[in-house]
C-alpha cells in the first residue's frame, strides 16, 4: 500500500500561488533557529495559519516535513516575514517531491518487518525558552 498526498499538496501549491515555485531540496534550511524579532515585518496572520494548517494535514503522510512545520508552528499568535518564509520553504520542497509518500509493504512469510528510525537533540536550541 502507498499512501501519498499528490492530489491534496498541488491544490495547497495552487491556493498559495506557488505551483510555479522553483524547488527546495531540503524541508528546513539546516541550523534553522527561529524566533520573534521585533525589527522583523509582521505578516497577514490569518494566511499563515491557513499554509500551517495545510502543512499539517500533509504531515500525515509527509513525515519527514513534521520538524519544519512543528518549527513554523510555534508562531501562529505572532508570525514575521521569517517565519512565512519558512514556510514557504516547505512548500517549494513539497513541490519538488510531491511523489513521495509512504509505503508499506505487504509482509511475506521469510522476511520480517522492521522500522528504524533516529532522533537528535540540538541541547537548547529554541532561542525564546531555551529548551531542546
Amino acid at each position: 500500500m502507498f499512501v501519498h498526498q499528490r492530489r491534496y499538496i498541488s491544490e495547497v501549491l495552487k491556493r498559495f500561488g506557488m505551483e510555479g515555485c522553483n524547488n527546495a531540496n531540503v524541508p528546513v534550511i539546516e541550523n534553522t533557529k527561529m524566533f520573534i524579532q521585533a525589527d522583523d515585518k509582521k505578516v497577514d496572520a490569518t494566511l499563515f495559519k491557513q499554509i500551517v494548517g495545510s502543512l499539517r494535514y500533509v504531515c500525515n503522510s509527509r513525515p519527514d516535513i513534521s520538524y519544519g512545520v512543528g518549527l513554523v508552528s510555534r508562531f501562529m499568535s505572532d508570525p514575521r516575514q521569517s517565519h512565512i518564509s519558512t514556510a514557504k520553504h516547505i512548500l517549494r520542497y513539497l513541490k519538488g517531491t510531491i511523489e513521495f509518500g509512504l509505503y508499506f509493504p505487504k509482509k511475506t512469510d521469510g522476511i520480517n518487518g522492521v522500522l528504524k528510525a533516529w532522533s537528535d537533540s540540538d541541547w537548547c536550541g529554541d532561542q525564546m525558552d531555551r529548551k531542546s
